[in-house]
């Protein structure tokens, strides 16, 4: 009897010695990728709109910001060449009777950020459209990702401000006004455009985000449902917290602390939520409580039929490219007496 009781107590301890390994490396490796994921190269489109800029009609002017920040200052030319995506823009753009600025104008500046895992090239084409409809744009690498110096991220809590920064800096050197000036994100890139309104809410005249999270802890917990069969799912809450735990030890602050969500409360200026509703890591669900949280009257909701996560922008297509320069044109005439929110689904 005594032996089997010493045999329970040793598969007790190696029982729980394996648990705690396994929680340490799920942690350590989940939290990892979450905070500094591998870093992707430039991609053959992004050297093709590099080397040619004007083909695509663009002008592209790249500047490292004074803390680093690796920078590109994309503006529209005044004879475009081939620019098949900036010539569709504006064709769906006039269709809807929209009376649009001259080919090369600048009417306000666009702030954007990119997706988990991306870099600032990223949104080349997103600039093509965004400069065809008359807005110069300005992209950054984020702490983390790209060719930031950088190496861990905190998706907002820190990079709300380089918006901001970067702005400035980039108006000092090129010689355009900071005003007016709107913001763009996608996924990650939309929490912290979203939290970055809220830090400066009366530097910016519109924010649209596009595909995010209204609680980063979601999609962590998702992320393990996604990789973890659904015989262990109920493993998922611990993989999780391992991950946040991991996440604060490297980063300084728990997933929980990124909330876009409360950042919405503070937005009094337009604002424009786009969705997929077959998005399986960050539910459309996220994306309505944020939209709920809005006190401004002046926003829209856009649910784009078939979108997932990746490829929300390319489902979404011409249609929801000219629906977010529409909102950003309209976002700089004065606000009307009474304001309604606009919902699209």
């Amino acid at each position: 009897m005594k032996r089997l009781r010493r045999a329970l107590r040793v598969f007790a301890v190696l029982l729980l010695a394996l648990f705690a390994v396994a929680f340490a490396v799920t942690g350590w490796w989940g939290s990892r990728h979450l905070v500094s994921p591998a870093r992707r190269p430039l991609q053959d489109y992004h050297r093709e709109i590099l080397a040619r800029p004007a083909e695509f009609g663009l002008r592209v002017e790249p500047f490292t910001a004074a803390d680093r920040t690796p920078c590109l200052l994309v503006t529209g030319t005044k004879e475009p060449g081939k620019a098949e995506k900036g010539r569709i823009l504006r064709t769906e753009l006039q269709r809807r009777g929209i009376a649009l600025p001259p080919w090369g104008s600048q009417l306000g500046t666009i702030v954007m950020f990119y997706g988990h895992s991306g870099r600032k090239e990223d949104h080349l084409p997103i600039c093509e459209r965004f400069c065809a409809a008359g807005f110069r744009c300005l992209l950054l690498d984020i702490p983390g990702q790209g060719d930031h110096p950088a190496t861990f991220g905190t998706f907002g809590l820190n990079e709300s401000k380089l918006a901001g920064q970067v702005l400035v800096e980039a108006a000092n050197r090129f010689h355009f006004p900071t005003s007016p000036a709107c913001l763009f994100g996608v996924s990650q890139g939309g929490a912290i455009a979203l939290q970055a309104a809220a830090r400066e809410t009366a530097k910016w005249k519109a924010v649209a985000s596009v595909a995010t999270f209204a609680s980063l802890d979601r999609p962590v917990l998702r992320s393990a449902e996604e990789l973890l069969p659904k015989q262990l799912h109920f493993c998922c809450p611990v993989a999780a917290f391992s991950v946040c735990c991991g996440t604060k030890l490297r980063g300084g602050y728990w997933p929980a602390d990124v909330r876009p969500v409360e950042a919405a409360t503070k937005l009094r200026m337009p604002v424009m939520i786009a969705h997929g509703d077959r998005d399986p890591y960050i539910g459309i669900e996220q994306a309505k409580e944020i939209f709920a949280a809005l006190p401004n009257q002046r926003k829209q909701f856009r649910v784009v039929i078939g979108g997932d996560h990746n490829r929300v922008l390319s489902t979404g297509s011409h249609a929801l490219y000219a629906d977010l320069c529409q909102f950003f044109l309209k976002s700089l005439e004065p606000e009307p007496a009474s304001a309604v929110i606009e919902r699209t689904e």
